[in-house]
């Protein structure tokens, strides 16, 4: 089989959701299995394009490996395979980091921020000075 009709059945066993790693080695597979088929006719004295024909007999259709590969659940990916417990894991997951965003935020800030929180704290500083004195100078009145 050329390259582009396994570029399609690799198309369609994602599709499908088959694990990217089966689904590159099925096709790592059938691409060696079409290169010794046609070898081998090519060897019994068949011209090219019998050899290929033939090789293409002998592999079966696309939908038929397709079907074949879908029916083994195991190369199915685990959230196609449970699809609940992934939705349910996207959603932890995702209510799981908005509190920390924050966080990610003031660690990537961390000059800015220690910049104003010194400036946040000599105001203060100089405000609760200004606060004290006048405090002292309406006791001594």
């Amino acid at each position: 089989m050329p390259s582009t009709q396994f570029e399609s059945l690799r198309l369609e066993l994602l599709r499908g959701g088959v694990a990217p790693v089966y689904v590159e080695r099925t096709i790592l597979e059938l691409e060696e299995h079409y290169a010794d088929l046609t070898s081998d006719a090519l060897a019994a004295g068949h011209g090219a394009e019998d050899a290929a024909e033939n090789a293409r007999a002998a592999l079966g259709s696309e939908h038929a490996i397709i079907a074949a590969v879908l029916s083994r659940p195991e190369l199915l990916e685990w959230s196609t395979r449970w699809p609940t417990v992934a939705l349910c894991l996207r959603s932890a997951a995702t209510i799981g980091v908005l509190p920390g965003l924050p966080l990610v935020f003031c660690i990537e800030h961390r000059p800015e921020l220690a910049r104003w929180g010194a400036a946040v704290g000599v105001a203060a500083a100089v405000v609760g000075a200004i606060l004290a004195g006048l405090n002292f100078m309406i006791a001594l009145a």
